[in-house]
């Protein structure tokens, strides 16, 4: 029988009841053509990381650019980073949590949710000691004002005119529309973004004597935010973690003044809500554009069950017009991915560890995280015919072959197949196959005789050599009935 074109997955998605759709996609790239090409849909292999420098210092809580110069607080010192990374230790901030910033140009603001809150001109680092000022959860700058938002939840306020050192007990004010507490902010499109548990209110700056910020009316969103760090600016637009009145969380995405859309699929909320509340209280989001692609990431940290990092492809998304996700992983086993801070400087994305004191960049020209390979894994939409016993003749996974490395591993790079015909629950042994040395070019990944399928077969590829890794589609010869 002619070959059969198995569907590329577009990112992750595993269903609640697995025989659906066990799907997930792991360090691969889902990515759509986007012109004349062989598949309309890809995986492509991810960036690595090198090492730029090493701080020295314990795991990073968090980075920020200001006036062209990397600034990473590690443990508890908050270090600039040059061009050449050379490291100068520029303060001590204290506690574990992690950080937020804002900058004027000149000066930044640093918080640590619930505990002290510091400034740093370039020269003098300083702890926020003014009697008006009150313990903040997060900042962010506005024309001029250094707006904070207090940890009670109850106020937000700001410093005179480009002083974040310095403030007036009675520049304050609160969210109106509903009495939830606030969690956080976001600057977007000249507007500020106040969000609470439940719902959003939006404020712009109209100057004058007092409070210099007034709620816009009619720019209110009854959708709230679950996590003061889960809120991230993206595509023209915003993205936060959060839900309305007796929702679980999901990722919204704010698409006017006051209306927003769920962007998470199912299976994404489902993977989130296995986290407690406390748990994503702490989940952060970061961005960053790579390879054509922009993303959006959303680490989850936990004791309990493993962390997880989930990615949204917003070009993927934009292009397929369905929801893209994927995972990014460090390591072989499940868990989130090892970067703490993503940061544009020096003409790199610089990332700040969460497993020490070392700062990376993403590294298209490396396969691997600072020399540990990268673990890709996908897991296929399940396929068969209404129930019809199949008998699979053949497999062909297609690959860029021909990428093996000159010595070591992945001199001779392999993918490994395994399927499952219960839905995902047991996985049979795995089967390898070559993707070809240094020159194969036409290297084939075949599985022949692959037996029978009793209802609809998911198969699963893996592959950790560190070399090239784009998957470009897999076929398959079927037949009906048993052989």
């Amino acid at each position: 029988m002619p070959k059969t074109n198995l569907p590329m997955p577009l990112g992750f998605y595993t269903s609640q009841s697995l025989p659906v759709s066990s799907q997930r996609c792991v360090n691969w790239i889902p990515t759509v053509m986007q012109g004349g090409s062989l598949v309309p849909s890809a995986l492509l292999g991810r960036h690595g990381i090198s090492q730029f420098t090493d701080t020295t210092k314990s795991i990073c809580r968090g980075g920020h650019v200001m006036d062209g110069t990397a600034y990473f607080v590690n443990g508890t010192s908050l270090v600039s980073v040059a061009s050449d990374g050379a490291i100068s230790i520029k303060g001590t901030v204290s506690g574990s949590k992690r950080c937020v910033f804002a900058d004027n140009g000149s000066i930044m603001a640093i918080v640590v949710p619930g505990g002290n809150s510091y400034t740093f001109d370039g020269t003098d680092f300083e702890q926020i000691t003014d009697p008006d000022f009150q313990v903040s959860d997060t900042v962010s700058f506005y024309r001029g004002f250094f707006v904070f938002t207090t940890t009670d939840g109850k106020q937000l306020f700001v410093s005179n005119l480009n002083q974040p050192n310095n403030f007036d007990a009675l520049d304050f004010g609160s969210a109106e529309g509903d009495p939830d507490r606030i969690v956080t902010q976001i600057l977007d499109h000249d507007e500020l973004s106040i969000i609470g548990e439940r719902t959003k209110e939006v404020f712009r700056l109209v100057g004058g004597a007092g409070f210099p910020l007034q709620i816009i009316p009619g720019a209110f969103t009854e959708k709230g935010a679950h996590s003061k760090y889960g809120a991230i600016k993206f595509d023209s637009s915003f993205l936060y973690l959060g839900g309305g009145v007796n929702e679980g969380t999901a990722v919204w995405r704010q698409t006017s003044s006051a209306q927003a859309a769920k962007i998470s699929t199912d299976a994404i909320d489902c993977e989130i809500q296995k986290f407690t509340k406390e748990e994503i209280a702490e989940a952060f989001a970061m961005n960053f554009s790579d390879k054509g692609q922009s993303f959006a990431l959303f680490t989850f940290n936990s004791s309990r069950i493993p962390s997880r990092t989930f990615v949204y492809n917003g070009t993927a998304s934009s292009l397929s017009e369905s929801h893209v996700w994927f995972e990014l992983q460090s390591g072989v086993t499940d868990a989130k991915w090892r970067v703490n801070a993503i940061l544009k400087a020096y003409g790199k994305l610089l990332t700040g560890d969460s497993l020490g004191g070392k700062i990376g960049y993403l590294d298209a020209s490396v396969k691997t995280e600072f020399d540990y390979p990268i673990f890709y894994q996908a897991a296929f939409q399940p396929f068969g015919r209404d129930g019809t016993t199949l008998f699979s003749g053949e497999f062909e996974a297609t690959f860029e072959a021909g990428v093996g490395l000159t010595s070591g591993q992945g001199s001779n790079p392999v993918v490994r197949m395994d399927f499952s015909d219960d839905g995902g629950r047991t996985w049979s042994s795995e089967f390898s196959r070559s993707i070809g040395k240094i020159g194969a070019y036409e290297q084939r990944a075949v599985w022949r005789r692959q037996g029978r399928i009793p209802f609809a077969r998911t198969v699963r590829f893996t592959l950790t050599d560190p070399v090239t890794a784009n998957f470009i589609k897999l076929t398959a010869n079927l037949e009906i009935g048993a052989q």
